[in-house]
């Protein structure tokens, strides 16, 4: 009883407490100095009145709808972009005139400017970069500048660059624009694609001092597109040729571009005076082009050539020519002044990578047309003198190392005697040996009828015979002979019977036909009649075979 006095005794002082530090504190505040409206309700400063829509814009409606993310003003000269640096050796910052200079294997790198040279110095006031050489005991140059911007590059003796104007100057410059090296005593930079150089030469020779050149006093590059100069000249070895143009235009652009192609001039006894090679070249995509190019020949004669190719990386390349030519020459016939004929040829060769599509293979290679095409190709003695024209196109195709499926279709031709054979389609499907009854998961020894294997070999040709002369569609159809064999061996080994080992097998084949010749003795004119049938007739027959080995 007395611990309940003293434990509720104890209670009511720590309430009363409680209390008393309560009301002192509730309007006191901490470090942070409380609104006054805090201890209003949260509703008491909402007006019920309704709002009149005021048309006219208020200032602080516009003022509050600005926000400025960022308050620190640029000055006038700072760069557009950020200025990376480095150096192997030091690194040298005058704070009085602001200039920063790099020793020894200097890096600049500004967006896509990149410069190296041994010493490199920047001037922040003038926003003048300026990058130099230098000469070891032996004399040997070290750190020569080179500056790569875009698609140019540059290396100079000494590179003069202002980073805000992008324009520069260099002394003993090469640059290289494909397969062409340019090079110039001085050059000035006054864009980021336009050059002008001082006493400058063109060369494909990469030496310093070029075996050839051509040597102008001005000129103006634009880069990776053409070059255009004053008077210009050859030399050989340092020694001027005195052969001088006024002006020189070096197309230097990189890539295929449409155009027109040149033609060139040529002579012949039977053709006439002719231009050969007049055309126009057309890139379509990518992957495909064409090209148009045809002849022309005072007596009348006429070719076109069209050439379209195709190639995709890793995949597949291609090319196909097709001719059309009608050729008027002079005739030996007394009775006629020209002779015409009109031929045409066509080619066509294809490549397939063979890592395109692993076990599948397909390639072309054609040469087909009229027998009398290369006896009037004119200025070609080796074509003209061809006589057999062959073409083949392969298809193949492998499942794993179970199937393979072979199609093929060729041609050949003889130009003397007209003759064509053709060869399509043939086709050849194999299957090796399978064992239907052999267990996935082998445990123990394999029983005896595990081993019995079937495969399968079908050969498909079809021949077509015809000479040009005579070619029409019915001919085609009565010379067409086709034909298949089929071919499933069955093999089996037997238990081991002591030391011998027996192997049956079973060979079954079948072969189809499209004709059936019947031969029979003609008594009356003493002779043998043959019969031609046509249509669908088939054969069979079956091998036994037995082997037997020992250990």
């Amino acid at each position: 009883m007395i611990n309940g006095r003293e434990n509720s005794l104890k209670y009511r002082i720590v309430c009363v407490l409680s209390v008393l530090l309560s009301c002192i504190t509730f309007n006191s505040s901490a470090n942070y100095t409380a609104p006054t409206e805090f201890c209003n309700s949260l509703t008491a400063w909402q007006d019920t009145t309704p709002i009149k829509k005021d048309t006219l814009p208020r200032k602080s409606d516009s003022l509050t709808s600005r926000t400025d993310t960022f308050n620190l003003k640029m000055s006038k000269d700072s760069l557009d972009a950020p200025v990376e640096y480095k150096a192997a050796d030091s690194v040298v910052i005058d704070l009085t005139t602001k200039k920063i200079i790099l020793f020894s294997k200097a890096n600049i790198r500004k967006q896509d400017l990149d410069l190296s040279a041994d010493s490199i110095e920047i001037d922040q006031s003038t926003k003048m970069v300026t990058a130099t050489f230098r000469r070891d005991s032996a004399g040997t140059m070290i750190g020569r500048p080179k500056m790569l911007q875009g698609e140019s590059t540059l290396e100079s003796d000494v590179i003069k660059y202002n980073f805000q104007s992008q324009k520069g100057m260099t002394r003993n410059t090469i640059t290289q624009q494909g397969e062409i090296y340019i090079q110039g005593e001085k050059i000035k930079k006054v864009s980021v694609n336009e050059f002008f150089a001082f006493r400058g030469q063109f060369t494909t020779c990469n030496l310093d001092t070029p075996h050839f050149a051509f040597r102008t006093k001005k000129l103006k590059l634009i880069n990776q597109k053409l070059a255009v100069t004053g008077p210009v000249h050859p030399e050989f070895e340092g020694v001027p040729v005195p052969i001088y143009l006024p002006f020189g235009f070096f197309p230097i652009s990189q890539g295929r571009h449409s155009g027109i192609l040149p033609p060139q001039f040529t002579a012949s006894d039977q053709y006439g005076l002719g231009l050969q090679g007049l055309g126009y070249y057309k890139v379509l995509s990518d992957y495909f082009d064409v090209t148009l190019r045809g002849d022309l020949y005072s007596y009348g004669g006429w070719a076109g050539y069209l050439s379209p190719t195709y190639r995709k990386r890793y995949r597949y390349n291609g090319a196909m020519n097709l001719t059309i030519q009608k050729t008027r020459l002079l005739s030996s016939d007394p009775k006629e002044e020209f002779s015409s004929v009109r031929t045409f040829n066509i080619t066509w060769s294809h490549t397939m990578d063979s890592r395109a599509r692993p076990g599948t293979s397909f390639s072309a290679n054609v040469n087909a047309g009229s027998t009398k095409f290369n006896q009037f190709v004119v200025n070609n003695p080796i074509r003209n003198y061809s006589n057999q024209l062959s073409s083949s196109i392969t298809y193949s195709k492998t499942w794993g190392a179970k199937y393979n499926l072979t199609a093929s279709a060729n041609h050949s031709q003889n130009n003397n005697n007209g003759l064509v054979n053709l060869n399509l389609p043939t086709v050849a499907f194999t299957v090796n040996t399978l064992y239907p009854f052999q267990r996935k998961e082998f445990s123990g020894s394999p029983k005896w009828y595990e081993k019995f294997g079937i495969g399968l070999q079908s050969n498909v040709a079809n021949q077509i015979s015809f000479y040009d002369s005579l070619f029409s569609f019915r001919n085609l159809v009565d010379t067409m002979q086709w034909g298949a064999q089929h071919n499933i061996p069955l093999q089996l080994s037997l238990p081991q019977l002591g030391p011998v080992q027996v192997s049956p097998g079973i060979s079954y084949g079948e072969k189809w036909y499209s004709r059936k010749f019947r031969r029979q003795w003609n008594a009356t004119n003493n002779k043998i009649d043959t019969v031609i049938n046509k249509g669908f007739f088939t054969s069979r027959d079956i091998s036994f075979s037995l082997g037997m080995s020992t250990a």
